[in-house]
């Protein structure tokens, strides 16, 4: 998928909220107080009510009681009670609406997102298509949460499975930061592993295996710690 989609995806559900322009939504958001009132969050009330959101009020209720579910499972042993930032909340938000899609509504979503863009993006990028799905990225500062934002985007995936997966992998640069993960990753409550020489099957349903992007290889010889790619 060429990244120009990906930018089209983004300023899709930015219309969905009445905006062309991330700075102008956040913006938006960066002034409603964190907290919740009524069974929401402030941010969800706020959306309702915000000029030309296009996003129905019990769709916008419902994903946020979802995120708010997550955030439930994720803390449940963390000593510290964890919020989400306006701007994660949009992250997830945006999240959860293109997993609804995805699993609920594909062909609607494919015609939406077609009818979106004109005809000199088409030129450019060409039409959606199912492969064009399969993705998603975040571009996000560092610093910005987006440990925690992978935590929830898994529980999002398995609330809406838009596919069996064989295997869950997080993909890390270094052994450093595999073994930094694991201990993130154990405090929300998920379950996962570290690679090892002795890779065997995984002790749990939906179990995720962290290993360092050094380990996958093409080519792997007897005695080593790589594994093929196909595996």
């Amino acid at each position: 998928m060429n990244i120009e989609k990906y930018l089209v995806l983004n300023k899709y559900f930015l219309g969905l909220f009445g905006e062309e322009d991330n700075r102008k939504l956040l913006r938006y958001l960066r002034s409603v107080e964190e907290g919740e009132r009524d069974g929401l969050t402030n941010f969800a009330i706020n959306l309702m009510t915000k000029e030309g959101v296009k996003l129905p009020k019990d769709e916008l209720k419902r994903y946020d009681q979802n995120i708010q579910e997550y955030l439930r499972k994720i803390n449940e042993s963390r000593p510290e009670r964890i919020r989400l930032k306006y701007f994660q909340y949009l992250a997830v938000l945006f999240t959860e609406i293109f997993l609804d899609r995805l699993k609920n509504q594909k062909r609607k979503f494919l015609g939406e997102l077609n009818n979106f863009v004109n005809d000199e993006v088409i030129k450019t990028v060409g039409e959606f298509s199912e492969e064009d799905l399969k993705k998603l990225a975040f571009w996000m500062a560092t610093g910005s949460g987006k440990t925690l934002i992978m935590h929830i985007n898994y529980l999002q995936f398995l609330s809406y499975k838009p596919f069996e997966p064989d295997n869950i992998l997080l993909i890390t640069p270094n052994e450093g930061l595999s073994k930094q993960h694991y201990e993130e990753m154990q405090k929300s409550g998920i379950p996962c592993r570290l690679y090892s020489e002795n890779l065997r099957s995984g002790e749990g349903d939906n179990e995720v295996l962290i290993i360092e992007i050094t380990k996958l290889a093409e080519n792997t010889r007897g005695g080593g710690r790589s594994i093929h790619i196909s595996a």
